[in-house]
């Protein structure tokens, strides 16, 4: 496989990761910006190797079980994610709350780990899954401990995506929740990504004083809606993420 050939056949597995549904060729076509004969040889190619497989009607791709080689790898091997695991479990046990790990990648942040509450099912649906990191608690918190031009570069490159009415559309509102997060060592969100939930997080520094993630907690709406419950919460994922960094990944 020549090297164009793989950008190709690693553009198809972004848009199938992308979409909440199966695809067919021309719709991973107009998603990649790659002409449908260039896509019927990457599905070929992938297909042959596990990566995709086709949907009960034949004409739809969908990611096949391969897709789990590479992700399990990164899993198994990521200090961050073997440090942070028991502190997250401890987290969501003494406040019954879902403690959440999460990292940058792009403009967007995606789930590493997800303990549940009590009440909650464990749902591994999460693991993998993105949201834009201005839209989110954790996005803003690893977006606060960032270099400034680090920052602000990320930020021109990304534009609000309102994923609920209550999305903020505002940059600078946005900016200035991100400067709060810095003053407070955390950031919150209120139904910006699922209305009814909201969560505080904070970031997590590796040698060097180098942003890694974040430690997220998150629940009902209610649990958060006043300033002292969020404090509260906030400073329990502060003092979680300050542990794990004592760790010097």
């Amino acid at each position: 496989m020549t090297a164009k050939a793989l950008l190709k056949s690693l553009r198809c597995l972004d848009a199938l990761q992308r979409s909440d549904t199966a695809m067919d060729v021309k719709e991973i076509a107009a998603a990649t910006g790659d002409a449908i004969g260039s896509v019927q040889r990457a599905i070929y190619t992938l297909t042959a190797l596990g990566y995709l497989e086709r949907d009960l009607d034949s004409v739809r791709i969908v990611p096949g079980p391969a897709c789990l080689r590479p992700a399990y790898g990164f899993l198994r091997n990521n200090a961050l994610l073997e440090v942070a695991t028991p502190y997250l479990v401890d987290l969501s046990d003494r406040f019954d709350v879902r403690s959440d790990l999460t990292v940058l990648d792009g403009t967007d942040v995606i789930y590493l780990a997800r303990i549940p509450g009590r009440d909650e099912l464990l749902n591994l649906s999460f693991l993998g899954r993105r949201w834009p990191a201005i839209h989110t608690a954790s996005g803003r918190a690893i977006l606060s401990a960032m270099p400034d031009h680090m920052r602000e570069e990320l930020l021109a490159a990304t534009a609000p995506s309102p994923i609920t009415p209550k999305s903020m559309r505002d940059m600078d509102k946005i900016r200035a929740e991100i400067t709060t997060a810095q003053t407070l060592g955390y950031a919150k969100m209120l139904e910006e990504v699922l209305i009814g939930a909201a969560s505080v997080a904070a970031p997590v520094f590796g040698q060097g004083k180098t942003v890694l993630g974040s430690v997220m907690i998150g629940g009902e709406v209610a649990r958060f809606n006043s300033r002292a419950d969020r404090r509260i919460f906030g400073e329990a994922a502060k003092r979680t993420a300050q542990a794990i960094t004592a760790y010097g990944i």
